[in-house]
């Protein structure tokens, strides 16, 4: 993609909720976008607030009234170039960073800490998205388990800036975009999703973003597991048949996870670690593969060398009644048990395990 030679804005006060703008850039030539938008974040394909054709020679300009303090983005269609930029009284110009364009204003203001935040979690995804490279292509479990382990870390920092920039910005359009950028994930992690409604805050400006943030989880809120742990009867290694009511009086960690899960492969040399100390605090672990096919299971167990409760559901994961009754939609999900067999967490790390177990004892 070629360079911005000009892209200004000029902002002319009207009144107190909507501005006057002037807009006015030139691109070169070889851009595909035949036109500049300026639209709203969740705005459907071919909805914009302003709209101008690119003339031939590459400059454009544009006039008309949006909103003060809103996210909007500049939008080149036909070169995907989508550009935030948060509506203040200010003059702004657009800049490129790494390959990547940003709307900088002239002297201090939100847009420039936001744009700040923006360079910082894309630099993070760049990192993230190349140590991916041939994730997807290693064959032994174990070195994929621990490539698994530095993934993670990776984007368990991503998203807590990510979070940082939503506290930061809470009470803005700006906290509001940044969670609505990421609904999909949202969607597949509920634990974040709550984190990330709670960064936002009960404050802020009424938007149709944040509607949509807010219906998405509390449709998602309504599709956890809650209440009584559905009860089950899977055998072990050696074929008995062990039920979960046995162990009723006891905390329980309950953990779904399959031999070709390499995250789940890394759970369990960290449970391994953790387990002695978890067992002595009262709790069990009873782990549920997903295998459907058991020589993959018992050989997996071999290797990690678990010394807990394992249990198979044959069936595999596509058929299995259990994950469909624990709402299992990806493994490793673990599930925090109380001792009269109440859901008490999901996905809980050890700390949160910790803390849970001490405040019932006390």
């Amino acid at each position: 993609m070629g360079r911005l030679v000009y892209f200004g804005f000029l902002f002319v006060l009207l009144g107190c909720k909507q501005e006057s703008v002037q807009i006015s850039g030139e691109i070169e030539k070889q851009w595909r976008s035949d036109s500049v938008e300026i639209t709203m974040p969740d705005a459907r394909r071919g909805e914009y607030l302003i709209a101008a054709p690119i003339r031939e020679d590459g400059t454009f300009s544009l006039a008309g009234n949006i909103p003060l303090k809103k996210v909007v983005l500049i939008n080149f269609p036909k070169d995907y170039l989508r550009i935030p930029l948060y509506t203040e009284e200010i003059r702004y110009v657009l800049v490129e960073s790494n390959e990547r364009y940003y709307a900088l204003s002239e002297g201090a203001s939100l847009q420039n800490e936001y744009v700040e935040l923006q360079k910082k979690l894309d630099e993070l995804n760049r990192d993230y998205e190349n140590s991916c490279q041939g994730y997807d292509t290693i064959t032994d479990i174990h070195r994929k388990a621990m490539i698994s382990e530095m993934l993670d870390k990776k984007f368990k920092y991503k998203n807590n800036v990510l979070l940082e920039g939503v506290r930061r910005f809470a009470g803005t359009e700006i906290a509001q975009n940044l969670v609505h950028d990421i609904l999909f994930y949202c969607e597949v992690d509920f634990e974040f999703f709550t984190r990330a409604v709670e960064a936002l805050g009960n404050g802020g400006p009424e938007s149709d973003m944040r509607e949509r943030i807010f219906e998405l989880y509390e449709k998602m809120k309504a599709k956890q597991l809650t209440g009584k742990a559905p009860e089950f009867e899977l055998p072990d290694a050696e074929g008995q048949k062990i039920q979960l009511a046995a162990f009723r009086g006891k905390y329980v960690l309950l953990d779904f996870w399959a031999s070709w899960c390499a995250p789940c492969r890394k759970k369990n040399k960290e449970l391994n670690k953790q387990y002695p100390e978890l067992r002595e605090g009262g709790l069990e672990v009873i782990s549920v593969s997903l295998d459907s096919k058991k020589e993959l299971w018992l050989q997996a167990l071999k290797e990690d060398g678990v010394s807990w409760v394992q249990l198979i559901d044959s069936d595999g994961f596509e058929n299995s009644r259990v994950r469909d009754a624990y709402k299992v939609e990806q493994v490793p999900t673990v599930y925090l048990i109380d001792p009269e067999g109440n859901i008490v967490l999901k996905n809980p790390d050890l700390e949160q395990i910790r803390k849970i177990i001490k405040e019932k004892k006390s």
